[in-house]
């Protein structure tokens, strides 16, 4: 017996919360590089089973989320599952019956890996007329029994087995024996085998795994993010301004990089005039392609007059971080005649690595004469000049 996909239908069980994961966004919405949780479990399972059928099971908190996604992967429409997973399981039968699969495979929008090699084997080991094909794992480390913190009893690991999805059932004999039980299963395999089915098992994949604890997620990281290209931009800001040369100007500082500095005269400007703040804020904006300073912080509005800088650059650091973009390297050149910058440029840094939560490592500022040439040389303003080098996710798609 031959599996052809369209005998075989997945049912995506997307009903979790994020209770144990500790966070409010559901664990399967999670967000890793621009794509969910349960986007990449998607995109593994029609990468390995191509053309395949998905029907996604939600909670009703998600569920306007989940059905963008369905359509947005051309997926069957998505339903709003039961109080538990045998509920939401038998729900999901329900909805597929009109045009009932030969086999469902029930997984977990919690194990974004997929196998092809587990799943190839659960689809081999259906050819041979068995209802239903499990993923399992041996253990590897020693069990016990344990009640409040106390071990109770030492338990044999012999023949004891980690279960994984997806799991592989008949479809009609999986909707039989939800309708014949009053008794709420773990899982498919154990409700099937409570029928005296016979329970076939292949072996798993420790990748399959499931995310339910922030550790979880931290261990299947890399293999999240093994396929991302990434690139290298890098970003140019130039920022200029003059010195207030009025007798009046009560002002006896300059600010830049955040830190204000001794100097006879104040630069001229509709905020603070950080000239060092500008260029690296429009050297970030260069790379996430979101305009320049001038063009979101216009000088025409009040609301930024006198602000200070730092602003600037935490808007432009939160545009980079939702683009996943992590900062390799600032390297700036502030031109002037006065203040010496050598004698702040360790200030300046430690101040923009904070505004930036980078490494203060990753930022060089170098201070330059004009050789008293031109209006720099004459001291009347100071400007900077600043390159950053920015790794990017490659997702742009050259015609």
């Amino acid at each position: 017996m031959n599996i052809k996909v369209e005998s075989v239908t997945v049912i995506l069980l997307a009903g979790g919360t994020g209770n144990r994961f500790g966070s409010k966004t559901s664990k399967q919405l999670i967000n890793i590089n621009n794509e969910t949780l349960i986007e990449i479990c998607i995109k593994n399972l029609k990468k390995k089973i191509n053309k395949i059928k998905i029907l996604i099971v939600s909670n009703s908190k998600d569920f306007k989320t989940i059905k963008k996604i369905a359509t947005k992967h051309d997926l069957l429409d998505p339903i709003i599952g039961g109080k538990n997973r045998h509920e939401s399981v038998y729900r999901g039968l329900v909805s597929i019956k009109q045009s009932p699969p030969k086999f469902v495979l029930v997984h977990d929008s919690a194990r974004p890996f997929v196998s092809r090699k587990v799943l190839d084997d659960l689809l081999n080991e259906a050819k041979k007329n068995n209802d239903c094909v499990i993923p399992v794992l041996p253990l590897s480390d020693s069990l016990r029994t344990v009640n409040k913190n106390e071990i109770t009893k030492v338990e044999s690991r012999k023949d004891k087995f980690l279960v994984q999805t997806p799991q592989l059932c008949n479809y009609k004999e999986l909707l039989k024996a939800h309708q014949n039980t009053t008794q709420i299963y773990e899982d498919e395999s154990s409700l099937l085998m409570s029928t005296g089915t016979k329970i076939t098992t292949i072996e798993g994949d420790p990748r399959i795994l499931k995310i339910t604890y922030e550790n979880d997620f931290q261990l299947l990281k890399p293999y999240l993010t093994n396929n991302i290209k990434y690139i290298t931009m890098i970003g140019n800001g130039f920022d200029i301004h003059r010195f207030d040369l009025k007798k009046d100007n009560i002002k006896s500082f300059v600010t830049l990089g955040g830190i204000n500095i001794p100097n006879t005269n104040s630069l001229i400007g509709h905020s603070d005039a950080d000239v060092l703040l500008h260029a690296i804020t429009d050297s970030i904006l260069g790379v996430v392609n979101e305009g320049d300073i001038g063009k979101l912080f216009p000088p025409s509005d009040l609301k930024w007059k006198n602000s200070d800088s730092s602003t600037f650059l935490i808007h432009a650091s939160k545009l980079l971080n939702k683009k996943n973009g992590k900062i390799n390297n600032i390297d700036a050149v502030i031109v002037c005649e006065k203040p010496k910058i050598s004698d702040y440029s360790d200030l300046m840094q430690k101040n923009i690595a904070r505004i930036l939560n980078i490494n203060p490592k990753r930022i060089s500022i170098k201070g330059k004469t004009s050789e008293s040439i031109g209006f720099i040389g004459r001291q009347e303003g100071i400007a900077a000049m600043v390159n950053t080098s920015i790794r990017m996710i490659d997702d742009i798609l050259d015609d």
